[in-house]
């Protein structure tokens, strides 16, 4: 069994927190300790088993597998120094807040022969497991990932806090290298861009376009993409896709009388729906275990990449 640690216990953290005590429950882990400098944080945890301290370095030695879910900043110090200890590390997105620090965790990790893992929830959502099957030859495709703002997240841009997702998830369905990229962005609640409207040209032809704000009075999380002769909506929050298809059927009644005209057919498919950051823990776990089905590194450098280079257009960084 492996034993298990998360180092940040806010939001994100508890919510890893919540997953690992129902997978120690199945006996699928032994989560051993967590960690928080917030003691309100760490009152959540009522487990008896649960080690709970301020500093993660009381119980480190005593797990194989970290899951870092502290702010951006403190990323890359927490997750080398957990790496140089040994450990397999689920490391929350974004992977650091520059390129090079990202490059020597990937390199740190492969050296020592160790799973890091970036936490891209969105890659376990049944609905893009399922779009990953029936996407063939896209033409165009349309993002909209937008929400109420939250302040935990105001030292990142709306780009690295959202947009980093529907960025990670073009990048693996295109399969093609970005050709030009224009960025537009407003200021609504921070210093940084809360609304960015982002259009790209992939070599392959393959146009995109993705809004992302939180600036919204509504939580929207979907993605539809045209192909040639489809249609297709995916709802991140619902876990649905719905196909649209263009027909030209019709029924009369007399030879003046039109009884009905169907010209669309909608498909809705079947999707396993789990929760997708269980989904992901368990990844993790596996690849822990047994070395395999690991995220490949250089995916997780460009969409970060491609998420700084668009924020450099903004006047970002």
């Amino acid at each position: 069994m492996i034993n298990v640690g998360i180092i940040g216990l806010g939001k994100m953290g508890g919510y890893h927190a919540n997953v690992c005590l129902q997978l120690h429950s199945l006996q699928a882990i032994k989560l051993v300790g967590v960690s928080d400098l917030n003691e309100k944080n760490l009152s959540k945890i009522t487990a008896p088993f649960v080690i709970k301290s301020n500093d993660y370095k009381t119980w480190l030695y005593q797990v194989d597998a970290v899951i870092v879910a502290v702010p951006t900043d403190y990323h890359y110090p927490v997750a080398k120094e957990c790496l140089l200890a040994g450990k397999h590390v689920l490391l929350e997105k974004p992977i650091t807040k520059n390129i090079a620090e990202a490059e020597e965790l990937l390199a740190l990790a492969a050296k020592l022969n160790l799973t890091l893992h970036v936490g891209h929830v969105e890659r376990f959502n049944g609905a893009v497991q399922e779009l990953k099957k029936i996407i063939d030859n896209p033409l165009f495709i349309e993002t909209h990932r937008m929400g109420p703002f939250a302040p935990r997240v105001e030292k990142d841009s709306v780009v690295l806090d959202l947009m980093i997702h529907d960025l990670d998830l073009l990048l693996m369905l295109v399969d093609s290298k970005v050709k030009s990229i224009s960025a537009q962005g407003q200021k609504v609640h921070t210093d940084s861009c809360d609304i960015v409207s982002v259009q790209l040209l992939f070599e392959n032809g393959v146009i995109a376009n993705l809004v992302a704000s939180r600036a919204s009075q509504v939580k929207e999380r979907t993605m539809t993409v045209h192909q040639k002769n489809e249609y297709i909506k995916l709802d991140f929050t619902t876990q649905d896709i719905a196909i649209h298809r263009q027909m030209n059927t019709s029924v009369q009644i007399g030879s003046d009388e039109m009884k009905y005209r169907q010209e669309s057919l909608t498909e809705r498919l079947f999707v396993y729906k789990d929760n997708p950051l269980k989904q992901e823990i368990e990844h993790f776990i596996k690849t822990v275990k047994t070395g395999n089905d690991t995220i490949d590194p250089e995916q997780n450098l460009t969409a970060i990449k491609l998420t700084f280079e668009i924020e450099k257009l903004l006047g970002i960084r």
